[in-house]
């Protein structure tokens, strides 16, 4: 979107559609149902994350206010739509690659993004303005994605 300045110059408004957060670990734990808690006690001392750039402190560009929002005017960006980055509990590998889970592994995994989700709104309510979440959901059962 162009607009004018008070001088005659143009204006960039700049809202960036493929901006990537989630949580972490520490974080989707908290926003686990409670039953879930020694389940995912037991995947997270399995697992060993993948992907160099959700290391050491490149990750916490994912779900650190401030740092997002200076990222963000650094970059000249107003607004963003964010997707999934991260591993939610349960999941094999990021969320954006992994296979849909089995029907074994349904209910974990579905507990996993519903973490993710309810992380997410909070992250989006940090700054409701600037921030567009895009919830996720499985395919698996109709009904529940609904």
């Amino acid at each position: 979107m162009t607009t004018q300045t008070a001088n005659g110059t143009e204006r960039y408004t700049i809202i960036s559609a493929d901006c990537h957060a989630g949580g972490s670990h520490a974080q989707y734990r908290e926003y686990l149902e409670s039953k879930y808690h020694d389940a995912f006690d037991a995947w997270r001392g399995k697992y060993k994350n993948p992907f160099r750039d959700l290391q050491d402190d490149g990750r916490s560009r994912n779900w650190d206010n401030a740092r997002r929002n200076g990222d963000l005017d650094a970059e000249g960006v107003a607004a963003e739509v964010v997707f999934p980055n991260t591993v939610p509990p349960f999941f094999p590998t990021g969320v954006v690659i992994a296979p849909a889970p089995t029907p074994e592994e349904f209910e974990l995994r579905l507990a996993g993004i519903r973490a993710h989700n309810r992380w997410l709104a909070d992250f989006i309510a940090a700054d409701p303005v600037r921030r567009f979440g895009q919830a996720q959901i499985f395919l698996n059962d109709v009904d529940e994605a609904i």
